[in-house]
């Protein structure tokens, strides 16, 4: 894809959270308590933590999103001005809260709990939405936290000529018609197999590919990630980084790193290690936006893989 004239290399819509994030030696029962070995806070969100990937990466990144006017929410918005993620769209709610979560993790395995809020900000929704603005990128990803606006948004891109990554990890009413619309579905592997109701991964692949996208990807953790399109499948294993600290977010980051590899024009097969490497590496520290990489330190990985 050529790099066409535009202000920003990705524009993500949707989620945009305040993480807190407890390390814990063993999970605590009920009525039991453990004491923390780390605890840290950082911004989160699928697409939130999508586009301060591509901006620690060197990408022009905007997000299109809400807060609430609490304490959390200037937080949010401060965490993605310290990246450089333009947040012209990224709206404040008055009087309302903000989306948090709180994530306990086992230290010796990394598993991992997560107790959230979605507060009281509300959905965007499609009339609040600038048209020119989302349209001004090389690439658009939106998850499913306002399916609304996300669905407008992503036709909207899809009509201008310009991908539309899709980030899928729960039911959400417009899942199907994002699926229509989307260039580059990428789901859980978990998922994919709940959405189409399948026991084997390669079924649900080719149900999903009945939407005709032009790549379904889909990611499988620690087993890395699989792309399938109508020139076959490509099986992307998972970089190993040494200490994985945190798992958390690490889907988030593929999907911004993918959709900046996009912009960049990458193909299919360098996107998918790029985006794989930029996962793995985020996950030496704790939380979702711990160990984001720059573009060297991705380089640098990768040569030495």
């Amino acid at each position: 894809m050529s790099k066409v004239s535009k202000n920003f290399d990705v524009i993500g819509l949707g989620g945009c959270a305040w993480d807190m994030l407890g390390v814990v030696s063993q999970h605590p029962q009920i009525d039991e308590k453990v004491p923390l070995v780390a605890f840290e806070q950082q911004g989160g969100g699928q697409a939130g933590t999508a586009m301060a990937a591509v901006a620690r990466l060197g990408g022009k990144a905007a997000i299109v999103g809400n807060t609430g006017d609490d304490e959390f929410g200037g937080k949010i918005r401060q965490s993605f001005v310290d990246e450089g993620v333009d947040v012209s769209h990224l709206d404040m709610v008055i009087d309302a809260t903000s989306h948090i979560g709180f994530c306990i993790i086992v230290a010796e395995t990394g598993q991992r709990s997560i107790l959230y809020r979605d507060g009281t900000k509300g959905t965007l929704q499609p009339q609040q939405l600038d048209r020119d603005f989302i349209t001004d990128c090389r690439c658009f990803l939106t998850d499913t936290h306002h399916p609304q606006a996300g669905l407008v948004a992503a036709r909207w891109a899809k009509e201008a000529g310009i991908p539309v990554v899709i980030d899928l990890e729960r039911h959400k009413e417009t899942n199907d018609q994002l699926l229509a619309v989307a260039d580059y579905p990428i789901l859980p592997a978990d998922y994919a197999l709940e959405y189409t109701g399948e026991t084997d991964l390669n079924a649900a692949a080719e149900r999903l590919l009945t939407y005709q996208p032009n790549v379904l990807i889909i990611t499988r953790g620690r087993q890395g990630s699989v792309a399938y399109s109508e020139q076959g499948i490509i099986e992307q294993p998972a970089f190993k980084v040494e200490p994985i600290v945190d798992s958390t977010g690490a889907g988030d980051v593929f999907h911004g790193a993918f959709a900046y590899g996009l912009a960049l024009g990458y193909d299919l097969e360098s996107n998918l290690a790029f985006a794989s490497a930029v996962a793995a590496l985020n996950c030496r520290r704790l939380g979702g936006r711990g160990a984001l990489p720059s573009m060297d330190e991705v380089e640098q990985f990768m040569d030495r893989e």
